[in-house]
């Protein structure tokens, strides 16, 4: 919870510099292109913390991981697709497209998008599992 407060304060503080910004318009397009991903990340975050006070309230695993596996791994991809596309984009269309790339190639970026994605699979078949055991409990 530290970590989730302490980056949302950082973004908080870059929105007050924002708004005192001679140019609005430019900070916030600048802004927007460099913490767009940021936000996903934030969404992380906070699932994770969810998941364990979730956890820690003692509901069982088999209710809580499915959904907040699921939900972290949209979060990481949204966050790394948001970092590796989205981010150029903004930077090359708030830019007049005279500058920028067209996608960062970022290696830990591309990583932390596929873990997500992994997570999304493992999410649904943990779902799968769950229900087979439970079928099987039925059976017993």
């Amino acid at each position: 919870m530290t970590i989730f407060v302490m980056l949302l304060l950082a973004l908080a503080i870059e929105v007050m510099m924002i708004v005192r910004a001679d140019d609005r318009g430019a900070a916030l397009g600048f802004w927007l292109s460099y913490r767009l991903s940021m936000l996903f990340y934030l969404w992380a975050i906070w699932t994770m913390y969810c998941a364990f006070a979730r956890i820690a309230g003692g509901e069982l695993f088999d209710r809580v991981l499915p959904v907040s596996l699921s939900r972290l791994g949209f979060a990481l991809a949204g966050g790394a697709v948001a970092n590796v596309f989205i981010s150029p984009w903004l930077a090359r269309i708030l830019g007049g497209f005279r500058r920028g790339a067209f996608a960062a190639f970022d290696p830990p970026a591309i990583t932390i998008g596929l873990v997500g994605l992994l997570l999304v699979v493992l999410s649904g078949l943990f779902a799968r599992a769950v229900a087979m055991h439970r079928e099987l409990d039925e059976i017993l």
